[in-house]
C-alpha cells in the first residue's frame, strides 16, 4: 500500500509538473506573438503615422504597455481616444489596423494601453488580472501619461472606446473619472455581471471565483459582482455614450445590453442626451458583428465616427 500510494504522488507530481511546463511554453509563445505584434504595427502603419510603444505606471505603479498611433503634425493639439482592446485575457492586435487608420486619418491621437492580465508580458502580470477593478485604473491612467509626455494630444477632447470586456472597461472608465472624457463608445459591452453568471458554463462562473476580488461565486458573495456590474452605476452617466449590441449575440447575450438600457432609461439618461443605444437584428457574425466588412458593420463604424466627431472636433 505505501509502495501504490508513493507512486501515485510521483504519478500526480509529474502530471503537475508537465502541466506547469506546458503553460511556461504558453506564455513564452504569447511573447513571441506580441514581438510580431509590436514588428506587424510598425510595417502596416508607420509609413503613415507615429507608431510607438510606451510604457507608464497603471495602478499600483504596476507597469502598463501601451501603443500610441499619432498624426506626423505634433506642432498642433489633437483630439484623442483610448482604445481598450477586447477579452478577458487579450491582448492589443492587428485587427484594429481599420479603425486606427480612420482615426489617426481624421487628426486624432490613439493611445491602447495592455492593462494588467493582457496576454503577451509573462505569467505575472497573466495572473494580476483584476476584472472590473485594478485593470480599469490601467487604462484610466493612460490620461496621466499622455498629459506629461505626449504634448500634441489635447486632453480636453478625450474620448475612450471599447469593445466587449473593452466596453465594459469603457463603461466603468466614465463612471469612475467623468471628468477626464467628452464621449464614449461601447461596442457589445459586457453590462451585468449576475446575469453573465447565470448565463454562461460553470468553467466561466469559476474564473471569476477564483479571482481574490471575488471571493467566490455568485452565490456564495454577490456584492462585487454588483460593484463590478455597469448597469448599478447608470445613475452616474455623465459622459455622453453610445452602445452597439446584437440580438443574436452568444458571448454577451442581448439580456445584458437589454438590462443596462432599461437602467439608463430608469435613471433619465436617454433623455437627457447622454445615452444612444442601437441594437442590430441577426447582423452577421454575432457578437463579432463590427468585426466583419458587412453592411452592418460599416452602419455601426460609421456612426461610431459621427458620434465621436461630433463631441471632439478632430479637425479643430
Amino acid at each position: 500500500m505505501g509502495i501504490a500510494l508513493l507512486l501515485a504522488g510521483a504519478c500526480a507530481t509529474g502530471a503537475s509538473a508537465g502541466r506547469s511546463a506546458e503553460r511556461e511554453d504558453e506564455f513564452a509563445e504569447q511573447r513571441e506573438l506580441k514581438r510580431f505584434t509590436d514588428v506587424d504595427f510598425q510595417l502596416q502603419l508607420a509609413s503613415e503615422m507615429i507608431v510607438r510603444k510606451v510604457q507608464y505606471a497603471g495602478a499600483g505603479d504596476m507597469i502598463i504597455p501601451a501603443y500610441l498611433f499619432m498624426p506626423r503634425d505634433t506642432a498642433r493639439k489633437h483630439a484623442t481616444i483610448i482604445m481598450v482592446h477586447e477579452d478577458l485575457h487579450g491582448d492589443f492586435k492587428t485587427l484594429y489596423v481599420p479603425e486606427l487608420r480612420a482615426l489617426v486619418s481624421r487628426g486624432y491621437v490613439v493611445i491602447a494601453p495592455e492593462y494588467r492580465g493582457s496576454t503577451g508580458y509573462g505569467r505575472a502580470y497573466y495572473d494580476a488580472i483584476d476584472y472590473g477593478g485594478a485593470e480599469v485604473e490601467d487604462v484610466i491612467q493612460a490620461h496621466d501619461f499622455l498629459d506629461a509626455l505626449v504634448p500634441s494630444a489635447d486632453l480636453s477632447r478625450l474620448g475612450i472606446m471599447g469593445w466587449s470586456h473593452g466596453g465594459f472597461i469603457t463603461l466603468h472608465a466614465i463612471f469612475r473619472r467623468p471628468e477626464l472624457f467628452k464621449a464614449a463608445v461601447a461596442i457589445v459591452p459586457v453590462a451585468d455581471l449576475p446575469t453573465r453568471m447565470k448565463n454562461h458554463s460553470p468553467e466561466y462562473r469559476q474564473f471569476f471565483a477564483s479571482q481574490k476580488a471575488f471571493g467566490g461565486t455568485f452565490e456564495q458573495n454577490p456584492k462585487p459582482y454588483l460593484e463590478r456590474s455597469p448597469i448599478t452605476h447608470a445613475r452616474d452617466l455623465k459622459v455622453p455614450l453610445l452602445v452597439h449590441a446584437a440580438d443574436n449575440d452568444d458571448d454577451v447575450f442581448i439580456v445584458e445590453n437589454h438590462n443596462l438600457r432599461d437602467s439608463m432609461v430608469v435613471a433619465g439618461k436617454d433623455t437627457a442626451g447622454l445615452y444612444t443605444y442601437k441594437e442590430w437584428h441577426s447582423p452577421p457574425g454575432g457578437h463579432q458583428f463590427s468585426r466583419v466588412d458587412t453592411k452592418q458593420a460599416r452602419e455601426s463604424w460609421t456612426e461610431t465616427l459621427a458620434f465621436l466627431d461630433a463631441r471632439l472636433h478632430p479637425e479643430r
